[in-house]
């Protein structure tokens, strides 16, 4: 058995960690370079961390709207760069931290962040370790806090792809589930099911290990709290539990890889304008069905996760782990199959290629474009 872990060099977890983000903050310096969206500036997160501590300057960045293209992280890398700052700050959603992360490395590197992408870009490795990146969610999902990619699309090229490499992960994640509670339910749903399935396919992936499989088992046995949280966005004890299993799966999958509902959802996400966890949500009990057969005993241990039920036999167990998925998407109005994106069979071989990137390596069952082209037109 041998194994490598990667993480962000600090976490920092709780309910009003949020107020000792400033004392972190100014380890790496005093000017600090913000990246988050305009919807983090209106519901004051700004404001808050400003009145921590008068005597750090920030320049905030809050052009960040929908997933990251090649144009927008090129932009923040340019703004960043010009800036002089000593760090950069991530305040916000997925697309937030991937988006400063991302910024963070190419504002002391060459090149644009399409030059380093998996599978399009030229190759490029980046050979400066960047500024210092200070991640903070807003959601709970991604898990991108903990994770050393950031996900890039392009819909006129048609892809999803990531630049990846291990001095993206951040100097600091500091998670507050506080900062989750006015995250409105159709988002929670999304991006709750976005961390569940990591949990899922980083704990069935071929790639796992035992550390990842017991980060991903203390995230399982919480996912049920994210019907609490859809319907009741105060409850802060779900909150707690969600940000935790975001915050698992972030770090799992950094570590383990994922499986084929990442790996389709990327191949949507390029010709669709679907959200990733939207996408990862609707295909997820699709894929668990799929794999079964090669990974019993794996999804047998998900079921009783996901239930807290012994189940016995294994076969029984891991369908259970399906219907368990299928009902919480069923009560958070969450589609069954992917006819409501209308995609046409000649459409299908390029999802299917689209669909072909890291996340597909992880996948109890291989399957090549061609196999991945034929299950699609199963589902659509």
């Amino acid at each position: 058995m041998s194994f490598e872990l990667n993480m962000p060099g600090r976490i920092i977890f709780g309910t009003g960690s949020f107020e000792r983000l400033s004392e972190q903050i100014a380890r790496y310096g005093k000017r600090i370079f913000v990246i988050c969206s305009a919807s983090a500036v209106r519901a004051g997160f700004i404001d808050r961390l400003k009145k921590q501590d008068p005597a750090l300057c920030y320049t905030v960045w809050d052009r960040v709207a929908g997933e990251p293209t090649p144009q927008s992280v090129d932009a923040a890398a340019a703004e960043v760069r010009a800036s002089g700052c000593d760090a950069v700050l991530g305040l916000g959603g997925g697309s937030v931290l991937d988006t400063a992360k991302a910024a963070a490395a190419l504002a002391v590197n060459d090149g644009s962040v399409e030059d380093y992408l998996e599978g399009v870009g030229r190759g490029a490795v980046i050979t400066r370790k960047p500024l210092p990146f200070i991640a903070v969610p807003t959601t709970s999902g991604t898990g991108a806090e903990n994770t050393k990619n950031a996900v890039i699309s392009s819909a006129e090229k048609k892809y999803k792809k990531s630049f990846r490499h291990e001095m993206l992960l951040a100097s600091v994640a500091l998670i507050d589930p506080a900062l989750t509670v006015s995250v409105p339910p159709a988002v929670t749903a999304a991006c709750g099911m976005d961390a569940v399935t990591q949990l899922i396919e980083s704990y069935t992936s071929v790639k796992s290990n035992p550390v990842t499989e017991a980060w991903c088992a203390q995230g399982l046995k919480r996912a049920g709290s994210l019907l609490k949280a859809y319907r009741d966005g105060g409850d802060i004890g779900a909150r707690e539990d969600m940000s935790l299993c975001s915050t698992l799966s972030g770090l799992a999958l950094a570590n383990s890889g994922l499986g084929a509902a990442h790996g389709f959802a990327a191949g949507l996400g390029a010709y669709r304008n679907i959200s990733h966890g939207l996408a990862c949500a609707v295909l997820l009990p699709h894929i668990m069905r799929l794999n079964i057969p090669a990974a019993t005993e794996k999804y047998a241990q998900v079921g009783r996760l996901l239930t807290g039920k012994p189940y016995p036999d294994d076969r029984e167990a891991a369908k259970a782990s399906v219907e368990f998925i299928e009902r919480l998407n069923a009560e958070m109005g969450i589609p069954s199959g992917l006819g409501f994106l209308n995609i046409s069979p000649e459409e299908a071989a390029g999802i299917a290629q689209a669909s072909m990137g890291g996340s597909m390596n992880g996948n109890p069952v291989k399957l090549d474009a061609e196999a991945a082209e034929e299950y699609l037109l199963q589902l659509i």
